[in-house]
């Protein structure tokens, strides 16, 4: 039988990883808090004002322009997604054992670009009973997306395996939500006929929180997952009847079991 000594000894030591984790915890923490609730950045919507949202999309940032006519618009184009407008030296935060310089960055940025225009694409094209066509062309009756992404750190997996290993209940919990892996995008909308601007959306996604989150032990895991539900939300709302329609955000601080 364990005798009080031993007992209190062990649980000296438990709190003694605690403190140690807490500590870690907190030294990495701030970076990552204030990522979550900094302003959205006006990049790419440099002429619209990005603290706008609207209750029926769950973005950040959200504008339709007035008296938009909810059936007029039967077709979309995604035309392209790009990263020329991250920030110049965006790629530190991601450097890691697989991003070791700014072109390994580059590389996995673009094929996250491709990626989610490739989600845009599905998304919509699979929509069941969808009521808005996906075409490879502006025209009449059609939406055309530009998107950039804004923000954008990809997962360390050596950083987010070690957390995996902490011997400390719930210390996965709290090392993936101050997760480092994000990223940020805004999309101007154009009509296809005559080029004039009628609605812009912005957004910055966490992944959602987990009790075991392995995905985040691969660098583009999370990013990937961040830009399906993107492309899920855009899908919604082409496909919705009308747009009066409020909706929740989904899951920025949602807890999943893995």
């Amino acid at each position: 039988m364990q005798t009080f000594f031993q007992a209190r000894q062990s649980l000296n030591n438990c709190l003694g990883r605690l403190a140690a984790a807490l500590a870690l915890v907190g030294a990495i923490s701030g970076c990552a808090i204030n990522d979550r609730a900094k302003p959205l950045s006006n990049k790419f919507l440099e002429d619209r004002d990005t603290t706008v949202k609207d209750k029926t999309l769950p973005f950040d940032h959200a504008w339709i322009k007035p008296g938009l006519p909810n059936d007029y618009y039967t077709k979309v184009y995604f035309r392209s997604v790009t990263t020329s407008k991250l920030p110049k030296g965006e790629y530190k935060a991601s450097v890691s054992t697989y991003i070791l310089t700014e072109k390994d960055f580059n590389k996995e940025a673009d094929l996250l670009a491709k990626y989610f225009q490739q989600q845009l694409v599905d998304k919509a094209t699979n929509y069941p009973k969808a009521t808005v066509a996906v075409v490879d062309k502006a025209g009449p009756h059609t939406l055309v997306f530009d998107t950039a992404f804004t923000e954008l750190e990809f997962s360390n997996p050596v950083t987010n395996t070690g957390a995996l290993l902490v011997p400390i209940p719930g210390a996965s919990i709290l090392f993936s939500a101050i997760s480092n892996p994000h990223q940020a995008f805004a999309s101007r909308v154009y009509d296809g006929k005559t080029g004039e601007l009628v609605a812009t959306v912005g957004d910055r996604k966490f992944p959602p929180t987990r009790l075991l989150d392995l995905s985040k032990v691969m660098t583009t895991s999370p990013n990937r997952e961040i830009c399906q539900t993107w492309a899920q939300i855009i899908a919604d709302a082409l496909n919705r009847d009308t747009f009066d329609t409020e909706v929740s955000n989904r899951g920025l601080f949602a807890i999943l079991p893995w």
